[in-house]
């Protein structure tokens, strides 16, 4: 079977290992035919490896088609998987108003205040050893009722060093307090909680892992990551990004 690394070497104008020194991004690597080139790791996904030359030509590789001090750095570069979990601490206060009339029920309304906090627990759920940070992103929206928007109620960024990861319950961390007001009865309204999204970088800015408490909500991460806290975007807008996406 012809070696990719080899296979690299005789089609493209890349950095060898011919007295030239890796830069503190790039490393030499070998194949298990003994071929040698030099790259940085861009990513590893389920073992399939993408390697970048200074050249910015990309080589695809198996994990298993490098030699085994190639594999182990691979394997310390890629973070591992984590079992995500997001749950809501809430205190709730309804407050009942009836502004009279003849008809009761068409002029009392009630207004429900949530004060709320979510937690979210990152759970490793790969053996292997990472050297790199994390940084873990929360993002809490609540959806305007009548007006087909949402808001983004709360944005949380932290960093997570694998000593915390690797703790037996996991590393958690905690939003902001988002206030949430919701009208019942004749009148409707106010914003509601609508959902989280949790997304987990690694150190060169690379989405690893996503989870939302509504599916959907995944297929937007990029946008959502650009959004600020507060900011507002309508279903129609959503729509839109998601027809140019698959255009």
């Amino acid at each position: 079977m012809k070696s990719i690394i080899r296979y690299a070497l005789a089609t493209t104008a890349l950095t060898f290992l011919s007295g030239q020194i890796a830069t503190a991004q790039e490393r030499v690597w070998t194949d298990n035919y003994g071929h040698k080139i030099t790259a940085e790791l861009i990513e590893n996904v389920h073992g399939d490896v993408t390697l970048q030359t200074e050249a910015g030509k990309e080589i695809h590789i198996k994990i298993s088609e490098l030699s085994s001090d190639d594999q182990l750095f691979v394997l310390k570069n890629t973070p591992p998987d984590f079992d995500i979990s997001v749950v809501e601490i809430t205190d709730r206060e309804n407050q009942g108003f009836d502004l009279g009339g003849d008809d009761d029920d068409d002029n009392s309304f009630q207004i429900q205040t949530s004060n709320n906090k979510y937690k979210a627990t990152l759970t490793k759920d790969s053996p292997q050893d990472y050297d790199g940070q994390i940084q873990a992103e929360l993002y809490i929206f609540g959806l305007r009722e009548n007006a087909d928007e949402f808001i983004l109620l709360d944005k949380t960024v932290v960093d997570v060093t694998m000593d915390q990861a690797n703790n037996d319950d996991g590393f958690s961390f905690t939003s902001g307090q988002t206030t949430t007001k919701e009208l019942e009865g004749n009148l409707t309204g106010g914003v509601e909680y609508f959902g989280n999204l949790v997304v987990l970088v690694d150190e060169k800015g690379n989405v690893f892992e996503t989870h939302g408490s509504r599916s959907r909500m995944e297929e937007f991460t990029a946008f959502i990551r650009r959004m600020q806290q507060g900011a507002v975007v309508t279903k129609n807008q959503l729509a839109a990004l998601k027809n140019e996406s698959n255009q």
